[in-house]
């Protein structure tokens, strides 16, 4: 039976071509958040590379629900957002209520420091008679050994587990990543590394920014770096800082399609 909810872009007031991102961005918001089983949507982005939108969001649902119940609500969020954008490649990540941004956070920085791992994505977190449950991809290097991938992961679930005692359960779902772009072979990454110091430095509360990470998806970049702010501004500024610096970096490498950015204390 077809979802009632579901709209298709012909209701949209204008063609998908002629509005902006924001729009698109609102138009989605809507959408989501009028949805009974999400109470919340945060961190929504929406851009575009080439020909192909890519959208990202925080969603925070009951934290009763099981694992079977939030990957259903997630397909559902997929398809209000297609009913939007219909080509999008779309991230989501659930986590309860309570607490839910600094553990993802915990989760995501904890996965993506062990050797081997070359980033985590579609993070779940669910709450479930007081424990958390983790459920998250993670990506490993194509050339790995089977053998070689489920060390890593291991290894995954070992140091979430031990980062929050809260933490009982943890399951990784393993894809092979796309190849590193080679510093010797193109440069792109060094070019990159210097764009982004220099951009940087407009901005006095960054300290410094290290451990820039850059990795191809077809003809599109997906780049990661960790950023060192002011001890004393608070994360909000930090937040709007780091917009800025992406914005920037956008604006000069238009294949870029993902951008994360780690704020830490100096």
């Amino acid at each position: 039976m077809e979802n009632p909810n579901v709209n298709l872009v012909s209701h949209l007031p204008l063609p998908l071509v002629e509005r902006s991102e924001k729009e698109i961005t609102q138009a989605i918001r809507k959408r989501v958040e009028a949805m009974k089983t999400v109470k919340s949507c945060r961190q929504l982005s929406v851009h575009m590379t080439g020909k192909r939108f890519y959208v990202e969001m925080h969603v925070s649902l009951d934290s009763n629900l099981g694992f079977e119940s939030t990957h259903k609500i997630a397909l559902d969020i997929e398809r209000e957002v297609k009913s939007v954008v219909r080509n999008a490649r779309v991230t989501i990540h659930t986590e309860p209520p309570e607490n839910g941004q600094e553990i993802w956070k915990l989760v995501k920085d904890t996965a993506e420091g062990v050797a081997g791992s070359r980033g985590v994505h579609n993070i779940h977190i669910q709450k479930i008679n007081g424990k958390l449950i983790i459920d998250l991809h993670l990506e490993v290097s194509a050339d790995r050994t089977v053998k070689e991938a489920h060390y890593v992961a291991d290894q995954v679930e070992n140091k979430i587990k031990a980062a929050n005692p809260n933490i009982s359960e943890v399951t990784v779902h393993m894809e092979s990543a796309s190849d590193r772009i080679s510093r010797e072979l193109t440069g792109v990454e060094t070019e990159l590394e210097s764009s982004i110091e220099h951009v940087a430095e407009r901005f006095p509360e960054i300290k410094c920014v290290h451990g820039v990470s850059v990795r191809k998806v077809g003809d599109s970049l997906h780049v990661v770096f960790r950023c060192h702010f002011d001890p004393n501004i608070n994360m909000k500024k930090a937040h709007e800082i780091s917009n800025k610096l992406e914005s920037a970096l956008r604006s000069e490498y238009p294949n870029i399609a993902r951008i994360d950015i780690h704020e830490e204390p100096a």
